[in-house]
């Protein structure tokens, strides 16, 4: 194997912990199973006596199903992981932890091989140089090698960008990551696939829900308590079986917040009755148990907030985090365009409601894993072959986009606008010509009568038909804005699907964005198809404009003196002049051909059906003719603009290659 021909990627977490592998050279991550079933392990240590420490779900087990005889000899220690920059237990717990990691990985045969790797560890975007340089020692010492930290949220917007949840020039805009897991709550505010903005705040976390659950279950069976301590059962009870309950209602109330819940807490009882109004009623009043604060000041970990002897609103106090990190924003370079919700606690529903709540923000704009609780490992994992990836697309699209403007939009384009230009003509034609010019023209055939009130009465229709041909240019122009971008949106979204690309999001109708207090952060998305849709409504301006004027300029007498109806009209005059000259000479008869007064057997005679019919199709022709040549300009403006966006989305892939 070559050096660094893989890529571990670690996703240490203060309840579980996650790895994956993956080649650096292909995009096929995959998590590792420790024997569980799933990805990851839980972030928990078993000491034993005389014995080596068991990790994850072997700890746990073993802990809770152990003797009291066997519990006094043995030490269960979980939720480490936010305190290992303070040094002491934590830390040695880390090491600990991590170390017997790829011992067990070794026993089990599974190919977690850091000195043949390049490895990756997530770190939240709040955490600071202490909290890093801790990492790293502590994964140095435990055989991970010197390792790179990442930002964890880099990690979540890298694996939604590559399971094409959105295109690579969107998140390069504002992408608000919500990394909400056991042992912290961090936002961070990402633009150009860099943390531009973090904050949040470690205290806030899911170990304090699962105390609540802890507490909630105490007051529900009053001789708990005591057992649970006489047992020395604490950690296991509130860690462990405690956050499963909790687990287990916050994804029932995701599903139905009207449901009601019950659920057994190991051998000590069950927690019955749980709604959601009675959660919210007690998280709005928290305060850490005294088995909590003891417990933590056991193991030297000191939360301030925690010791001040107040209650607290768990959920306003993620609210609060949210909203004032938000006010602290420019809102000139902050612009908010999607919200991915990481980590296990992002399922409460209480995230959403908050994020609805002050960001206006759902649907396509809101997104989460169906696994959130591996999104930053798998993210991480793909980071180098993602690069490796995207340089060689990146080559390839601007290669390819001469060739694909020019024989895949091109000629969609014109097939499109000569269906539009025809269409037109053939409206204009029906409702013009033959519903308005016919009548006139087979009135005069049947009753004869002036050449100047035939041209004036044909002027008066025309005229009388600007609104009309406004409206029918402008219903085939809405036919065409959707028609035409759409189709080309399709075409353009296929191509870059061929590159394992998502297309950016269409702004067909461009809708506002959300806003926090409606004016703090609006969203600035770059309108990637708006400028079609502009590039179309122009055009259908310019086509009411221009063949208005080619119909019925200068009061009619554009059509009747240039079109085919004036070449109808000079048709008619020289079979009259004809009729004149026998009576009055050439020269007379050319001068009262317009104002004599025609008797009907000579009408019928110059205007017959055939040139009634040819000048029809001239009329339609001429049209049709007028708007293919107007097509030639949108055309143009169409294909310049894909080329922009394929551009756009070179740009944002030199983005990632370079991060």
């Amino acid at each position: 194997m070559n050096e660094q021909a893989n890529t571990i990627a670690v996703d240490f977490g203060t309840t579980n912990s996650y790895f994956c592998k993956c080649p650096t050279d292909q995009l096929s991550p995959v998590g590792v199973d420790f024997g569980s079933g799933r990805d990851g392990m839980p972030t928990a240590i078993l000491y034993r006596e005389g014995k080596s420490p068991l990790i994850g779900h072997w700890a746990l087990h073993e802990y809770g199903e152990a003797t009291p005889k066997e519990r006094s000899t043995y030490q269960l220690r979980t939720q480490f992981k936010p305190d290992i920059a303070a040094g002491g237990n934590a830390a040695r717990h880390a090491e600990d932890f991590l170390r017997a990691v790829l011992a067990e990985a070794e026993k089990q045969h599974i190919a977690l091989t850091p000195d043949a790797s390049q490895v990756i560890f997530g770190v939240p975007s709040e955490s600071g140089p202490e909290f890093k340089q801790a990492l790293t020692r502590i994964a140095e010492a435990t055989g991970f090698g010197a390792i790179r930290t990442v930002d964890e949220p880099k990690g979540a917007l890298l694996y939604h960008l590559w399971h094409k949840d959105f295109s690579p020039s969107e998140a390069q805009q504002g992408v608000l990551v919500i990394d909400f897991g056991g042992g912290t709550c961090d936002f961070a505010l990402m633009r150009n696939l860099e943390v531009l903005h973090s904050w949040g705040d470690m205290e806030l976390g899911g170990r304090l829900f699962d105390d609540l659950f802890y507490q909630w279950f105490v007051s529900q069976n009053a001789q708990a308590a005591a057992a649970i301590e006489q047992a020395g059962d604490f950690y296991y009870v509130y860690a462990y079986l405690c956050r499963e309950a909790k687990e287990f209602f916050s994804l029932t109330m995701a599903r139905d917040r009207d449901e009601t819940v019950n659920k057994s807490i190991g051998r000590y009882g069950t927690l019955r009755q749980m709604t959601w109004r009675a959660f919210q009623e007690r998280a709005s009043v928290y305060q850490p148990s005294e088995a909590l604060t003891r417990y933590l000041d056991e193991a030297g970990i000191k939360i301030d907030r925690l010791s001040q002897g107040r209650t607290m609103d768990l959920i306003g106090w993620f609210k609060t985090c949210l909203t004032q990190g938000l006010a602290s924003l420019d809102q000139s370079k902050s612009p908010i365009g999607r919200v991915i919700l990481a980590g296990g606690s992002s399922q409460w529903p209480f995230v959403f409601d908050t994020i609805t709540e002050i960001l206006g923000c759902k649907g396509a704009h809101l997104m989460r894993s169906d696994r959130p609780y591996a999104a930053i490992s798998e993210g991480l994992a793909i980071l180098p072959a993602l690069q490796q990836s995207f340089n060689t697309v990146r080559t390839n699209l601007r290669r390819d986009l001469p060739v694909f403007c020019d024989q895949r939009i091109g000629p969609l384009i014109e097939k499109v606008t000569e269906t539009y230009a025809a269409e037109i003509a053939a409206d204009v034609t029906i409702e013009l010509f033959d519903a308005k010019i016919r009548p006139v023209l087979e009135d005069f055939r049947k009753q004869g009568g002036t050449v100047a009130s035939l041209k004036q009465r044909t002027a008066l229709d025309v005229d009388a038909f600007d609104a009309q041909l406004k409206a029918i240019v402008a219903q085939r122009g809405d036919l065409l804005k959707t028609g035409l971008t759409d189709r080309v949106k399709a075409e353009f979204a296929q191509w870059l699907a061929s590159y394992n690309l998502s297309v950016p999001e269409a702004s067909l109708s461009q809708g506002q964005g959300f806003s926090v207090d409606d004016h703090l952060l609006e969203r600035h998305m770059p309108d990637l198809y708006g400028d079609l849709v502009e590039t179309v409504g122009w055009f259908v301006v310019t086509v009411a404009a221009g063949i208005g004027g080619s119909i019925s300029g200068g009061g009619g007498l554009t059509l009747i003196v240039a079109g085919p109806i004036g070449w109808l009209i000079g048709a008619i005059l020289a079979g009259i002049a004809a009729v004149l000259a026998v009576s009055y000479g050439k020269t007379r008869a050319k001068q009262l051909a317009e104002t004599w007064t025609t008797p009907a057997w000579v009408a019928k005679r110059v205007l017959t059906d055939a040139k009634i019919a040819r000048a029809r199709e001239r009329f339609r022709t001429q049209i049709n003719d007028q708007l293919r040549g107007q097509c030639t300009t949108l055309h143009q403006a169409f294909q310049k603009r894909i080329a922009d966006i394929a551009e756009q989305q070179i740009e944002a892939l030199s983005e990632v290659t370079q991060l």
